[in-house]
């Protein structure tokens, strides 16, 4: 079978494009990694290690991210190697917040770092504080499952709460070791106002020799989510770098495209608008 230089352009160009994506994989993960090796500190003995799972903030169940966390680490040091794409977002439009908290069983441990920083668990515990009947309401319906009827019938009449007793601490303050947490259970993690992520402590251990032996290498990203990469819909070979809506003479809506053919498509030799459109930077997630 003879194919057509029309087909072989394709494939070539697929091919570079997912050789490109795993280069781009790979120098991320080295880069992430180089980027922590330039000291050395010694682990002190005993240590323990935990394994920090996160997740995608729009699909719960997609792992995103996976680290080796040291029991002497802070909340931060897990916090500021967290990768999500908000906060790129946020930083391109100067809206960047760096304020955040980690929800972990009854009490919210809040970044308050920065001299910009909001409390954002302050109106979730005033809430709890002032709003007792409703909170309870909430809560029963909530834990419906695990509170049987009968068990309910056998309080009755008696001024139990079964909503816990929430409070929040400095993330900045916390070690990992300073936390009462369960295996397996999962957590929330809020950031740049709602963006929220679910995160798990999926195993807890002792450091064996095996293990990195440079306590600056920690925490140590162990898995990154392979994503892909939006190309150019005019080209179909380079990365898109811009997004259009309603876009009249674009074959989709939205329509992506790369510097290169956005520019000659939407603007005339002049640099004036060839016509109007609406149209976002977009960012590679």
């Amino acid at each position: 079978m003879v194919l057509s230089f029309a087909t072989c352009k394709h494939f070539f160009t697929e091919v570079l494009f997912v050789f490109r994506n795993f280069l781009f994989s790979t120098f991320f993960l080295f880069q992430n990694k180089a980027s922590k090796s330039d000291e050395h500190i010694p682990i002190v003995y005993p240590e323990a290690i935990l394994c920090v799972e996160i997740y995608e903030r729009r699909h719960g169940s997609v792992k995103n991210q996976e680290f080796l966390v040291l029991g002497s680490q802070l909340l931060t040091d897990l916090k500021d190697n967290i990768y999500c794409s908000t906060n790129k977002l946020m930083e391109l439009n100067k809206l960047h917040n760096h304020s955040g908290f980690f929800l972990i069983e009854d009490t919210f441990y809040n970044d308050t770092r920065h001299y910009s920083a909001v409390d954002y668990s302050k109106p979730i515990v005033d809430w709890l504080d002032n709003s007792s009947d409703e909170v309870a309401e909430k809560w029963d319906a909530i834990s419906s499952g695990v509170l049987k009827k009968r068990q309910k019938d056998l309080l009755k009449g008696l001024n139990i709460s079964n909503v816990p007793e929430f409070k929040s601490a400095d993330m900045q303050s916390t070690y990992f070791s300073d936390l009462h947490f369960r295996l397996g259970a999962g957590y929330l993690y809020c950031h740049q106002g709602n963006c929220k992520h679910t995160f798990v402590i999926r195993d807890m251990r002792l450091i064996h020799p095996e293990d990195t032996q440079n306590q600056a290498e920690y925490p140590l990203m162990t898995f990154h989510m392979q994503r892909r990469f939006q190309k150019c819909s005019v080209c179909q070979i380079y990365l898109a770098t811009k997004m259009t809506v309603d876009d009249k003479w674009a074959p989709n809506n939205p329509c992506y495209f790369c510097k290169q053919c956005y520019y000659l498509l939407h603007y005339k030799e002049d640099d004036s608008l060839l016509y109007h459109h609406t149209v976002y930077d977009y960012f590679q997630e």
